[in-house]
């Protein structure tokens, strides 16, 4: 199989050759410097590693930039203001953190299509789009947005459809362009609960993300989840909205895989398996080698799983640890 059968197979709820592998997002530059001095790139690692996933990430920043939305103070003008145009070709090659380079833009990840590599596309969902409305030197606005949904739902709810209207015009583009995977990014969890209610999320966050859900079912692509934390509660509605795929199943924040296996079906991929925090900077390459066992042991047996870290790698994570990661997901990963 080539990349590209494999995950497609893996996300239609089938088993492939193996289990595919991926890291996730994109590289924060720590790690990228380590990797580059020793196979002079990303690439190059990715192909000593059997890495099958290519990510594309979209701008987060739908009203210009952080340097715009640092002169709007509120979301009443928020509501005024009309977002770049989500449906032109040049969203795909907008970054979304300009010069840090953490991601490939969606225009660059599609060229990776001639190395036949599967590319998913990062698109916002609307909490999350939210807290990038009222981000200060670099930090979200969490408070805020949670403020907001708390004391002002109704303007609220306005802004979460005019973002998520916004957001699924811009997968569109990219899946018009060639995207194989909508990756859709919403933080909705915590440490063992979410951040809001569940009724809360029913009420207005629900409605939203199934916008930019149904474009991508319209175009018969699959779409995965990533929300870090908690979201045992919201899975019979993450289920409902037709997510094919799910990460990261944090465990560190109480996730369990048995249970999300159980509410969302033996036939919904779970991708992740990595803990970057609690596994990958703390533990020796024997240590790591026995918990990617462990992972494999649950995951693989159960149901489609795409093997990957829980959120990008942190600088401090050794490198040597890495390889002995991806070294042994891919001796494990033949069925």
């Amino acid at each position: 199989m080539t990349s590209g059968e494999r995950v497609q197979a893996v996300l239609r709820g089938e088993q492939p050759d193996r289990v595919p592998l991926n890291v996730f997002a994109g590289w924060n530059p720590g790690v990228r410097a380590k990797v580059n001095e020793k196979y002079g790139s990303v690439d190059a690692f990715c192909e000593a590693f059997h890495l099958d996933i290519v990510t594309g990430v979209l701008t987060r920043f739908p009203f210009g930039g952080p340097e715009a939305h640092a002169q709007i103070a509120d979301l009443d003008r928020y509501l005024e203001l009309d977002p770049i145009d989500p449906t032109s070709p040049d969203i795909l090659g907008i970054p979304c953190d300009g010069h840090l380079n953490l991601f490939l833009s969606v225009r660059e990840a599609l060229d990776y299509h001639r190395q036949d590599k599967p590319v998913f596309v990062h698109v916002w969902g609307v909490f999350e789009l939210t807290q990038f409305l009222f981000e200060k030197n670099g930090r979200p606005g969490v408070e805020e947005a949670l403020i907001n949904m708390t004391a002002e739902p109704e303007k609220t709810k306005r802004m979460f459809f005019k973002l998520a209207e916004w957001s699924a015009a811009c997968a569109e583009t990219a899946l018009q362009a060639g995207a194989d995977v909508i990756e859709l990014s919403d933080d909705w969890g915590q440490q063992n609960t979410t951040l809001f209610s569940p009724q809360m999320w029913w009420d207005i966050v629900f409605p939203a993300t199934k916008l930019i859900v149904e474009v991508a079912h319209k175009h018969d692509v699959p779409v995965l989840l990533h929300s870090d934390g908690d979201i045992t509660t919201l899975l019979a509605g993450v289920k409902q909205l037709g997510i094919r795929g799910l990460h990261p199943v944090q465990e560190s924040a109480g996730m369990s895989y048995e249970k999300t296996r159980e509410i969302l079906g033996r036939d919904i991929c779970i991708m992740g398996g990595l803990d970057t925090i609690t596994a990958l900077p703390v533990m020796n390459e024997i240590e790591i080698r026995q918990e990617v066992e462990r992972v494999f042991s649950l995951l693989k047996p159960t149901g489609p799983f795409i093997f990957a870290g829980s959120h990008m790698f942190q600088d401090d994570a050794p490198l040597e640890v890495i390889e002995a990661v991806y070294r042994r997901a891919y001796e494990l990963a033949a069925y």
